[in-house]
């Protein structure tokens, strides 16, 4: 029988506590991914059921969903593939020449992707096109206010400002690899990294939050509260000021939420908050 490691790479959640995540599969030779969906969100009576709605013996990286149940995954392989949160009506699209790992949008004809070739591709609802010369270093994280006020950042410190033709470099007194956006107001960003890297501003000014201990990595709002992803060292709030543990028994590398869930892939799990208990699957 195959030995094969277990990741857990990105997760979505629908309004009636459907978790979708994507889990790339390897056994040291090469990846099996697959997407799933996961009936119990909340702890129900009735047992959670995991449905598999997709498949393909690549790398599934990243994942993002948009409110009206399109899918948008991206693998390793430089493609995106675009389903139903029903499990149909997938299509896949060679995008870049090398892998796609960050993928996030505002509606299904207006999503973006990047990754390790340094530059962003833009989906109109018809086509994947770039829309910008290769920015540098690895792409990691995608996020903004609109699709003319947009954030991407990346390893080295890589920050840039979208805002509809321009990119505008933003240099911020760090060396750190930059993981995750968070843009609360069109004046109001947060961007995170590793050892503890952690900014908040808009435009040329930025306050310089940086934490010292874990590495940070996504950021969501959810309830009125900053919650941030801290690796091998769970998952944090932050305050405005500092960074308090609130699960230490999960690593936490990306997030996302809606109105009533939080939900955070952490290696093999994919872990779902409802306000008063974690539930998810593990997957083997």
């Amino acid at each position: 029988m195959t030995d094969y490691s277990v990741t857990v790479t990105g997760v979505a959640v629908d309004l009636g506590g459907v978790m979708f995540s994507t889990a790339a599969y390897y056994n040291g030779e090469s990846f099996f991914s697959f997407v799933f969906s996961e009936s119990d969100v909340a702890g129900r009576a009735a047992e959670n059921v995991s449905t598999t709605l997709y498949k393909q013996p690549v790398w599934f990286t990243n994942l993002w969903r948009s409110d009206d149940g399109r899918v948008f995954v991206c693998d390793g392989d430089g493609r995106m593939h675009h389903g139903t949160d029903a499990g149909d009506s997938w299509v896949v699209h060679d995008v870049s020449e090398r892998a796609l790992t960050a993928v996030w949008g505002f509606a299904a004809d207006s999503v973006f992707a990047g990754g390790s070739a340094g530059v962003i591709y833009q989906w109109e609802g018809v086509a994947w096109r770039a829309i910008s010369d290769p920015l540098g270093n690895t792409l990691t994280g995608i996020a903004g206010y609109s699709p003319t006020d947009l954030y991407v950042c990346g390893e080295g410190a890589l920050f840039l400002h979208y805002d509809g033709a321009t990119w505008t470099p933003i240099e911020l007194p760090t060396n750190r690899n930059l993981v995750g956006i968070l843009p609360l107001a069109e004046t109001d960003v947060l961007v995170s990294g590793s050892g503890g890297t952690l900014f908040r501003g808009a435009d040329d000014t930025w306050a310089d939050l940086s934490q010292p201990g874990p590495n940070l990595f996504e950021m969501t709002f959810w309830r009125d509260e900053i919650y941030i992803g801290g690796g091998g060292d769970g998952l944090f709030v932050f305050d405005g000021n500092a960074l308090r543990n609130v699960k230490s028994t999960l690593p936490v590398y990306s997030l996302t939420s809606n109105v009533d869930y939080l939900v955070a892939p952490g290696d093999n799990e994919a872990a779902r908050f409802d306000g008063a208990g974690w539930y998810g699957p593990t997957y083997t």
